[in-house]
């Protein structure tokens, strides 16, 4: 029990610290309103004993996210058509992304962010998973992800790459 509080209000004081962090005004990264992703992913399943080979796993999905606090946290959703195990499933289930750190430069501004993704999807091949990852997302058009979900109904891990293509065109204060 005091391990799982102690987890807890570590991950409490890190959150703390990255929300201090991004809070400045001039930020022009995870600003107000939406986005709508077009995701392809690629990868591998891998139940890590002798007896389960590991398996390919390739999708295309859709991820719409809405900016809760701005320069810090957006929440969303994952819908898409996965192959794996010689099986085509549909997945669907929330997501966030917290960022962590906007990249630029001092005279040209920004141009990519790094934030962190947590996940959870449910399957119609009855996967239950959850996990995260890191993710960039460049010039605020493109998106690549690396994730690491834990199929807990079916002892898999699902270890992915992304690359995502934003499909809503930016609000010219977002241009600027």
């Amino acid at each position: 029990m005091r391990l799982k509080n102690t987890l807890f209000f570590c991950i409490f004081f890190v959150f703390l610290y990255f929300n201090a962090i991004a809070q400045k005004n001039d930020d022009p990264e995870f600003t107000k309103g939406w986005i709508l992703l077009l995701k392809l992913n690629n990868g591998l399943t891998s139940g890590f004993t002798a007896n389960t080979p590991d398996l390919y796993v390739g999708g295309l999905s859709l991820n719409p996210q809405f900016t809760v606090v701005q320069n810090i946290l957006r929440l969303g959703a994952n819908t898409g058509m996965f192959y794996n195990d010689k099986k085509l499933s549909g997945l669907f289930g929330p997501m966030a992304a917290v960022k962590i750190k906007t990249l630029g430069t001092k005279y040209m501004g920004s141009y990519a962010n790094i934030h962190l993704i947590a996940e959870a999807n449910w399957g119609t091949n009855k996967q239950k998973m959850a996990g995260g990852g890191l993710g960039i997302e460049v010039f605020k058009k493109l998106h690549w992800g690396i994730t690491a979900q834990r199929d807990y109904n079916l002892n898999a891990w699902w270890f992915q790459t992304q690359i995502g293509l934003r499909l809503n065109k930016l609000r010219k204060e977002d241009e600027e």
